[in-house]
């Protein structure tokens, strides 16, 4: 089933968009906690500019790294084993489990689905100009993004 996106959840509109305000402290607690506690290491990046519309977490255990993003437009998450331009969304239970209601976290296979813009309603104009201008792959390409 397709995850039918919000309006806004690009963080582009011709006006006022009506994404909810949210505090990201509890992401970078839990990121930093789940780390912790598996022996590894937590480093986020702040999207402080236009590019990129989200946050990173990028936590190593054992030498291996995720990638857990947080959309700043909207109280979303998804996690992936590759960095940037490469996301492959994955599920990490045990993780995400940690992560307070307020959160919305998509499945791997939710963030991974091809994108079909005919499928999402909510979209706003500017977001569809865009879409067509950066041919989004997948669903998790339109929430998590680079375009400036």
């Amino acid at each position: 089933m397709t995850l039918i996106l919000p309006e806004c959840i690009t963080g582009f509109s011709y006006g006022d968009c009506p994404a909810p305000e949210f505090d990201d402290q509890s992401f970078r607690t839990v990121c930093f906690d789940y780390a912790r506690r598996k022996g590894g290491t937590c480093s986020i990046i702040l999207g402080d500019s236009v590019t990129p519309n989200y946050d990173q977490a990028t936590i190593t255990i054992r030498g291996r790294s995720i990638y857990v993003l947080l959309s700043r437009v909207y109280p979303v998450i998804g996690i992936s084993k590759y960095e940037p331009f490469q996301y492959e969304y994955i599920d990490v239970p045990e993780l995400t489990d940690l992560f307070p209601d307020l959160y919305q976290i998509p499945s791997a296979a939710e963030l991974n689905e091809r994108f079909d813009l005919s499928l999402q309603p909510f979209l706003n104009k500017a977001e569809r100009g865009e879409i067509e201008y950066w041919e989004p792959e997948t669903i998790g390409n339109v929430i998590f993004h680079y375009w400036d």
